[in-house]
């Protein structure tokens, strides 16, 4: 997959330049500006491809083979054959892009391209569908393989062609991403087998249709055939996801029907564009928008490549107005965008990594071979873990989208700064938990009835949501723990009963249940009963001091006066004290790494402090307590989240309740990693925003060595071992 491994660097930039390219027409250079375009896309298609020989135009089949010291081993003759194919199927589509820009941006031309999707679509399945009856199907593939590149040339060509025209040059960009897009997809399903290559198809086909499902529900007048519509769009794209996804789970662990497992792949992002698509059909079966009449425009929404295949999911209304009036490239929106990749790399390489590796994958895959001390490091390194690797590929795709010069929503707000889980979840995966807020919780009823269907709608959105993240009853018992978790959190918060007769009857009922499994309990009881009652019995403590704690206003002290320099000196000590961290990191002991790492911290605190003002002590101590007891709330979930079993998240536990000493695979990386990830969390947000504008006041030339810099340490910082960001299994 492109966005994981060290090409992507080379196709953003490609894509960027050209992208950046089709902003400029007119006479002047254009047939120079055409081939560096033309070749610009033989560099993407061959980083999905991998093979030069497959380009089928002279422009990149000479310059990407001498670059990457391929000889010209083929007959003279059939090079030329080629050459001549591609350049006749280039310069025709540049023409038709030229002189037919015009038709095909109308309403009429843009109907005649849904047309042809809905055709290529169609062959394909029948191609796929007969040579799989005759088991010809890797022949056919290989034949495809070879002159997909036409097609790519084609379509590249149209977008390009367009592009030098000013009245048509939206479609050429948009065409451009659109064939980025599907690229960046194929990247991905090129390495799969048998049918599996041809999985964008598959998706391309339930963007045809949702397509004209837009339209139908726009036009329709009658209430029930708006809803009937609505359902088709829903039943096309969950029973697609539900085939892919869940087949299997229903079929043999809940239904036990006793048929053969079918050990389907799971298409990469299923989940993130199934509920991004859905999005836009709800959307405007609700008039909350309205259908765009664009089939590229509503294919490189869904496709768009930044966030595909991991979120954050992007609403239609968010995305398709940018795709109808594309925004300018802006040099300081791209350097935040290039400032924002870096912090993602750096939480994903240097920390999400680190911890997968030095303790998480091992805890969690033989937990009995560890101690007490040695399994709580590994649960709680896997609460840093999955947030460094999720918000870091948020933030590489935030930021490559910025660098486009597009503006897609936050997905993370330090979410372990949180005071209860109703706050956890307006931080946390931002973009998923307000779609399921909207699209389901709403649906659902929300809050607008009795206070217990609330109760009830906030626990079934949560299992849902916890189905959604994969196939299992581990995933559904993490849905479910938030969900009840949210329940209990909003029943306190909203009591009418003051809060010390809350949390005099919630202790009592949490002492008289460790009473009961201290002494009355048998020793063969079953594990899920105990882990049950005892959940039942301490979560209305725990809700109600959440609620109790995070109750109090959060109110600063004002602003001493502290002088400007200060500030300053103070944010520069607190970077100086971050290089010297990296530094400490490859001369120093392990003994001086964590302490480093804190002064860093401590001066950005520091610094933020004296801008704004020093926090109440008293609220700010209550605040901290219902973080720590939010986070371990939180952390005790992603148990159920990470294992792969029922049997693995009660071993875990198991183990927790050894109280067995001794921490010796708690290396000095380990302990790094988790206090640098912890500092990196807590860090001062004025320190982050002037790091953040003074690389982006810096010369382009200063900007490039202090990306040179970064990429030098990251590598350095990485590992011998790849590994994938969590979210793509979803």
């Amino acid at each position: 997959m492109l966005f994981s491994n060290p090409d992507y660097p080379v196709f953003l930039i490609a894509v960027f330049l050209l992208y950046a390219l089709s902003r400029f027409g007119g006479m002047r250079g254009r047939w120079a500006r055409t081939a560096i375009m033309v070749l610009l896309g033989d560099v993407v298609f061959t980083l999905v491809s991998k093979d030069p020989d497959m380009l089928w135009d002279p422009v990149g089949n000479i310059l990407l083979r001498l670059a990457s010291h391929q000889a010209l081993d083929w007959p003279i003759g059939h090079l030329v054959g080629r050459w001549v194919i591609g350049v006749v199927v280039l310069g025709s589509a540049l023409v038709i892009g030229g002189r037919g820009g015009g038709w095909l941006s109308s309403v009429r031309g843009q109907r005649w391209v849904a047309r042809g999707l809905v055709g290529a679509v169609l062959c394909t399945g029948l191609v796929i569908s007969i040579a799989s009856l005759y088991d010809r199907l890797p022949q056919v593939s290989s034949m495809v393989a070879a002159h997909g590149h036409l097609l790519v040339l084609f379509v590249l060509g149209v977008g390009i062609g367009a592009a030098q025209h000013d009245a048509h040059r939206t479609l050429g960009r948009v065409i451009v991403l659109f064939v980025a897009s599907s690229l960046f997809y194929q990247a991905w399903a090129v390495a799969m087998p048998g049918p599996y290559r041809y999985l964008l198809a598959l998706l391309l086909f339930t963007i045809v249709l949702d397509y004209y499902l837009g339209i139908w529900i726009e036009n329709a007048e009658h209430p029930a055939a708006r809803k009937a519509l609505v359902v088709v769009s829903l039943c096309s794209n969950l029973g697609i996801l539900f085939f892919f996804k869940y087949a299997d789970f229903f079929t043999q662990d809940v239904l036990h029907l006793g048929t053969h497992p079918l050990h389907l792949i799971l298409p990469a992002g299923i989940s993130f564009h199934t509920f991004q698509s859905l999005s836009y059909t709800i959307d405007v079966y609700r008039k909350e928008l309205k259908a765009t009449r664009s089939p590229i425009q509503f294919a490189t929404f869904v496709l768009f490549f930044p966030q595909l295949v991991a979120g954050p999911i992007v609403r239609a209304q968010d995305l398709l107005p940018q795709l109808a009036e594309l925004p300018v490239l802006e040099l300081e929106k791209a350097t935040r965008g290039l400032w924002r990749i870096v912090v993602g790399l750096f939480k994903k390489i240097a920390l999400a990594d680190t911890l997968a590796i030095s303790i998480v994958d091992r805890v969690f895959e033989t937990p009995g071979h560890f101690t007490s001390l040695e399994v709580l490091a590994g649960v709680y390194g896997y609460a840093f873990q999955i947030y460094l690797d999720f918000s870091a590929y948020s933030d590489i795709a935030i930021g490559s989208a910025q660098v486009l010069g597009f503006d897609l929503p936050e997905n993370f707000r330090t979410p372990y700064r949180s005071t209860d889980l109703q706050e956890f979840w307006r931080r946390w995966h931002i973009s998923l938990s307000t779609w399921l807020r909207d699209y389901l919780y709403i649906t659902l009823g929300g809050s607008r009835g009795a206070a217990w269907r609330t109760y009830v709608n906030l626990s079934l959105t949560m299992l849902l949501g916890g189905l959604w993240h994969g196939a299992s009853w581990t995933f559904i018992v993490w849905g479910g723990l938030h969900g009840f978790g949210l329940a209990i959190t909003r029943f306190f918060q909203r009591s009418v009963a003051s809060a010390r007769v809350m949390v005099i009857w919630c202790a009592t009922i949490a002492a008289t249940g460790g009473i009961v499994l201290a002494w009355f309990v048998p020793a063969d009881a079953s594990t899920w009963s105990v882990l049950g009652f005892g959940w039942l019995t301490v979560t209305p403590l725990w809700a109600v001091a959440t609620a109790w704690l995070s109750s109090a206003p959060w109110t600063s002290a004002r602003p001493v006066g502290v002088p400007r320099t200060t500030i300053e000196g103070l944010r520069i000590a607190s970077c100086a004290a971050g290089a010297g961290f990296i530094v400490a990191l490859q001369y120093s002991e392990p003994v001086a790494w964590i302490p480093i790492a804190v002064a860093a911290w401590a001066f950005s605190i520091a610094a933020d402090v004296c801008e704004t003002g020093a926090p109440n002590m008293f609220v700010l101590a209550r605040r901290v307590l219902a973080g720590v007891l939010t986070f371990h709330y939180v952390a005790f979930a992603w148990i159920f989240f990470r294992a792969k079993t029922f049997d693995g998240a009660l071993a875990v536990l198991r183990q927790l309740g050894t109280w067995s000493p001794g921490h010796a695979n708690v290396t000095p990386m380990v302990q790094t990693a988790l206090a640098v990830g912890l500092v990196c969390h807590f860090w001062g947000d004025g320190t982050f925003r002037w790091m953040r504008d003074r690389f982006a006041a810096l010369p382009p030339i200063a900007q490039g060595l202090v990306l040179a810099v970064a990429a030098m340490l990251l590598r350095e910082l990485g590992h011998a071992k790849l590994v994938k960001f969590i979210y793509f299994e979803f």
